[in-house]
Formats: C-alpha cells, sequence, structure tokens
C-alpha cells in the first residue's frame, strides 16, 4: 500500500516536469499490474490541474510585476493590452481547451491568462474541464494498449526534447557571441545611438 502510495505521489510530481510521461508512465504501470488505474488518473489529474494552476498564478503574480517594470512598460500600448485582456476572456473556454491539445501553447496561454484574464474561477473550472478531458484518456488508453499506443508519442516527444535543446544551444552560443561581442568595443566608444 505504502509503495503504490508513493508512486502516486512520484507520478502527481512528476507532471510538473512533463505531463504527458507521467500519464503515459502511470498508464504503463497500470498494465502492468503496479497501480490501480483509478488511482493513477487521480494522481496524474491532480499533478496536471495543480501544474495549470501554478501557470496561471505565475502570469498573475510575476507577470504583473513584469509588465509594470519602467523599461516594459513604456513599450507596451495600454489599449492594446486592455483589448487582449476583453478578447481572452471573451474567448477563454476554446482558448484554455484547445491549448491543452494544442502543443507549445499552453505556457505561454496559461501565463497570459494570468496577467490579463479577469475572470480567474472561470479559468479554474476550464482548466480542469480540458485536464478531465486530455489526462484520464491518456493513462486509460496507454493502460490498454501499451508500447503500440506510447511509443509513437515517445517519439515524438523525442524529436521535440531534441528541437529544444538545438533551439537551447543556439541562444547559448548567439547569447555569448553577443556577450563577447560587447566586450570587444573599445572602453570610452558609446554603443548606443
Amino acid at each position: 500500500m505504502f509503495v503504490e502510495a508513493a508512486t502516486l505521489a512520484g507520478l502527481a510530481l512528476g507532471t510538473l516536469v512533463s505531463e504527458d510521461l507521467a500519464s503515459i508512465s502511470a498508464g504503463l504501470l497500470v498494465r502492468d499490474g503496479e497501480i490501480r488505474a483509478f488511482g493513477a488518473v487521480i494522481a496524474c489529474s491532480a499533478g496536471v490541474y495543480l501544474g495549470d494552476l501554478g501557470l496561471w498564478l505565475t502570469g498573475r503574480v510575476l507577470g504583473r510585476r513584469a509588465l509594470a517594470l519602467p523599461w516594459l512598460a513604456g513599450r507596451l500600448n495600454a489599449a492594446t493590452l486592455e483589448a487582449l485582456s476583453v478578447r481572452l476572456d471573451a474567448r477563454l473556454g476554446p482558448l484554455v481547451i484547445g491549448s491543452r491539445f494544442l502543443p507549445g501553447s499552453r505556457l505561454p496561454m496559461f501565463l497570459a491568462a494570468g496577467i490579463w484574464g479577469q475572470r480567474p474561477v472561470a479559468f479554474a473550472l476550464w482548466s480542469l474541464a480540458a485536464v478531465l478531458l486530455w489526462t484520464p484518456p491518456l493513462v486509460l488508453l496507454t493502460a490498454a494498449f501499451g508500447p503500440s499506443l506510447t511509443s509513437p508519442v515517445v517519439g515524438e516527444l523525442g524529436y521535440a526534447f531534441r528541437c529544444l535543446a538545438t533551439a537551447g544551444a543556439v541562444l547559448v552560443v548567439v547569447r555569448t557571441a553577443m556577450c563577447q561581442g560587447r566586450k570587444a568595443v573599445a572602453p570610452g566608444v558609446s554603443t548606443s545611438r
């Protein structure tokens, strides 16, 4: 009983690192009889949902502070941001549900909802609906079909990781080159316009 509880807690925490891999792992553990399906679905769904709320909260707390910084505030049009807030709230449900199924869109969408959204309870409910539409089927389908379902998914995640790692490496190289370029400028020479 303790081992199963520890496994479920690990899966819930694992969703904060990779929701899909934690859910796939849960399904495979169910398939192998290591944990029960109900507990796996609850643990993964709870972890994913808390992660979603955490992204929204990060946008609410840190995003608003970042937007208030003089350097950034002077470059943003208040009327445009207000229009964004209105559009976000008017289409909150489809945006939250859609971001659950469109890879790479959830982080910016949930941060934006935290920064500009005016309906936190509505966000929480739509997020819960999106989690329940995605996570239980992923866990249960993985439990039912095992590797025949997970091999293509994990392969795509591997490709995405390679792309992300390549982009990160390029960013580090460009940033290093830019810093080296700034150091090469002679002292007393202004680089500002």
